[in-house]
């Protein structure tokens, strides 16, 4: 079972995780992710300490039992932050000399915060193994998802972002919200305009008797959200449990489909409300109880895909921390 101490790191680091989303993706509720910023930082702070070991007891994290299979463990000290400082130094030599590019853009702040975390991942005690193992297996999948899968996609295919994000839109969550409004009796029309000028997912619905349309952005598509809890997951069970295994690969599975089942949900309760309310109501549930509705779905996912991936593991209440601690990987 989980402990209280993995609870509030969870929930500490989903409050800034969905701040930072919210507000990147341009809603404005600045309040809101405000306060979630600083409750999430201050539980995420205390977790840390209630998690934390004495020195001497503290075994080294998965990433060091990873990198032992190519080095000796004494030269892992020097191995990664050497590893940092060349994915920086190659990143940007990539962007900035090869590419030609100075603007800075989302895959830019991912890569750098694992360089970063990789070069300082010594810096802190050992007794925080599994709290910066989580960081950059966190960080290096978000970099697999959102930077080698979309650019290798792009080289292939030569499909701009705009379209390859366009089409996915249409047919993940457009196309469904839709169906699912017309089942619950609402008329409403998914429109795609690949015209290159705004959003090209549209969706137009009456209020009042006027013709509205509501633009949905690669935001509120559920694309950046599905790719978060994928590349949260995954860092999570390999920390926990140290392995990989069809019981995982079912959770994997299962919450990627909650991601997109609330993200359905929240999408078609915004524009039921705009429906009945007008743009103005819309507006208010799009910006402030959306993200707490995913938040919300994904917290109580988690909380039962853990008990249950738990039990199948074979890990008691109080057990994971210190008996996945000495676990070779793989076994």
């Amino acid at each position: 079972m989980i402990s209280k101490g993995e609870w509030l790191l969870l929930l500490g680091s989903t409050l800034v995780a969905g701040a930072l989303y919210n507000h990147y993706m341009g809603h404005s509720a600045l309040l809101i992710e405000i306060v979630m910023v600083a409750v999430g930082c201050v539980l995420a702070i205390y977790a840390a300490k209630v998690l934390a070991v004495p020195e001497e007891e503290a075994a080294h994290g998965i990433l060091v039992d990873i990198l032992c299979r190519f080095f000796p463990k004494e030269r892992c000290r020097t191995v990664i932050p050497m590893l940092g400082f060349l994915l920086l130094f190659a990143w940007s030599t990539w962007k900035i000399v090869v590419n030609g590019e100075t603007n800075l853009h989302m895959e830019d702040f991912i890569v750098t915060l694992l360089g970063l975390s990789l070069v300082v991942y010594y810096s802190g005690p050992s007794a925080f193994a599994d709290v910066k193992d989580f960081v950059v297996l966190y960080l290096a999948f978000l970099t697999v998802v959102f930077v080698i899968i979309w650019r290798t996609y792009y080289l292939v295919t030569g499909e701009s972002h705009y379209e390859i994000t366009s089409y996915a839109e249409y047919y993940t969550v457009t196309v469904p919200v839709v169906a699912f409004l017309d089942l619950l009796g609402f008329h409403v029309t998914a429109i795609l305009e690949l015209d290159g000028i705004g959003l090209a997912n549209i969706i137009e619905y009456v209020h009042d008797g006027s013709l509205l349309r509501l633009g949905i952005g690669v935001g509120c598509s559920g694309l950046y959200s599905a790719g978060l809890f994928f590349s949260a997951f995954l860092a999570f069970v390999l920390v926990r449990y140290r392995k990989l295994d069809r019981y995982i690969g079912v959770g994997l599975c299962a919450g990627l489909l909650v991601t997109w089942a609330s993200n359905i949900i929240r999408m078609t309760i915004t524009i039921m409300t705009g429906i009945a309310y007008g743009h103005p109501a819309l507006a208010f549930v799009h910006n402030y109880i959306g993200i707490l509705i995913f938040v919300g779905c994904i917290t109580v996912f988690w909380l039962l895909i853990v008990r249950w991936l738990d039990k199948k593991e074979g890990l008691g209440p109080g057990q994971a921390a210190a008996t996945e601690a000495a676990a070779p990987v793989g076994e």
